[in-house]
């Protein structure tokens, strides 16, 4: 096959990115469906979501490896339609095991995929000089958008169980044609025996960059917390009903496209450390001033609460948009390692803490309130600063 040009692969990956956010994020607005269907409570259902990082883990731990000695294009095939049966299963299945075994296949699944196709963008990036990794990750939140907006359109008019069967068919079909245009411009199997990763290398190889570490996880949390919950917040706590009640949701996903797609502009006016340092703040405080005001203001003025949460969410996701590929390609800069492998790495460490907070959220949520629960990650933004010397010497 024809090697490609550099736009044409640009143009391959951006569809791949786009069509990975379109899969995965395409339920997360009907969670209060799935919840329903498998009638658990906020702590049960959320603890279940969080065991998911199984699956992340052992994915993360090996995937980096297996890309650096094998290639790309069958992990990230396999990966492909692992993600689109267990997805399916996910929203057709009234069993919390059926249900808890798919989740672990999913994560697995999503996580394989991301080092795959994020190497991929990595080994773009360094052969051409163009810092796109940011960019690609706007592709992939404008294909959450999107997949947002349907689900939102879909609601009470589509069943789960077909929306998601369809939707699953289609674009796995259509990732697994990408790949193998992109065949040609994938990620090669490594053939030298000296850098070759064994499975020792796996546990001896290991290596945490815990600046680097903290600063991903406090940076990109809200993200996670405002996917799993925000959909739930605002239909059972401020009793929005219908398509409207994944509006915020969907506005902090178009701004976080918007900041991915335009912040390279300001790379040359102000530095990475002054501009994450500003972002985090800026995002972390609105988000709180947007949970705290709907307690404020009470569920009888549902109408204002959701312009002030719409208002507040599209702030916080403009301000955390950037944060996390910025602080992936400063690991990778920092790391002697392949891509891959970083990424992996990086991924491990990443999982558990996104476990261990996720536990923290749901039983704080069934506990207490879920509105209390959701001020976890802002507070976590507003500590970003601290760990933004990271970005000195890259």
């Amino acid at each position: 096959m024809k090697n490609l040009n550099a736009n044409r692969e640009l143009n391959y990956l951006k569809l791949i990115f786009f069509l990975f956010g379109f899969l995965i994020m395409s339920w997360l607005p009907r969670f209060p469906e799935v919840k329903a269907n498998l009638a658990l409570s906020n702590g049960e259902f959320g603890s279940i979501i969080s065991i998911s990082a199984v699956g992340s883990l052992v994915a993360l731990f090996t995937v980096g490896h297996l890309v650096h000695n094998f290639g790309a294009k069958l992990v990230m095939r396999i990966a492909a339609v692992s993600m689109a049966i267990s997805l399916i299963l996910l929203t057709n299945t009234n069993s919390t095991l059926v249900f808890l075994i798919s989740i672990i296949i999913h994560s697995a699944g999503i996580s394989a995929f991301h080092v795959s196709i994020n190497a991929q963008g990595f080994s773009f990036q360094d052969r051409t000089q163009r810092h796109v990794v940011t960019l690609l990750s706007g592709f992939w939140s404008s294909g959450a958008l999107a997949t947002a907006v349907v689900s939102g359109l879909l609601v009470d008019r589509i069943s789960l169980e077909i929306h998601i069967l369809i939707l699953s068919l289609l674009v796995s079909i259509i990732m697994l044609i990408t790949i193998t245009k992109l065949n040609e411009s994938l990620v090669k199997p490594n053939q030298n025996t000296e850098t070759d990763y064994k499975i020792t290398d796996l546990f001896k190889g290991f290596k945490i960059d815990g600046m680097v570490s903290g600063a991903l996880i406090c940076a990109i949390f809200l993200e996670f917390s405002v996917g799993d919950w925000a959909a739930i917040f605002v239909k059972e706590d401020i009793g929005i009903k219908g398509g409207a009640h994944t509006l915020p949701y969907i506005l902090f996903t178009f701004a976080m496209i918007a900041g991915r797609l335009t912040i390279h502009h300001l790379y040359s006016k102000f530095s990475m450390e002054f501009l994450v340092k500003s972002a985090s703040l800026i995002s972390g405080i609105s988000f709180l001033i947007g949970i705290l005001a709907t307690q404020v203001i009470g569920v009888e003025n549902k109408t204002i609460s959701l312009i002030i949460l719409s208002i507040t969410f599209t702030i916080a996701g403009l301000g955390s948009s950037f944060l996390g590929p910025s602080i992936m390609n400063a690991a990778n800069i920092r790391s002697s390692s392949p891509s891959s492998v970083v990424i992996g790495q990086m991924g491990v460490i990443n999982n558990i803490a996104v476990l261990v907070l996720r536990l923290v959220i749901a039983w704080t949520a069934q506990v207490f309130s879920l509105s209390l629960a959701l001020l976890i990650p802002a507070f976590l933004l507003l500590t970003v600063p601290y760990f933004a010397k990271i970005f000195k010497n890259v």
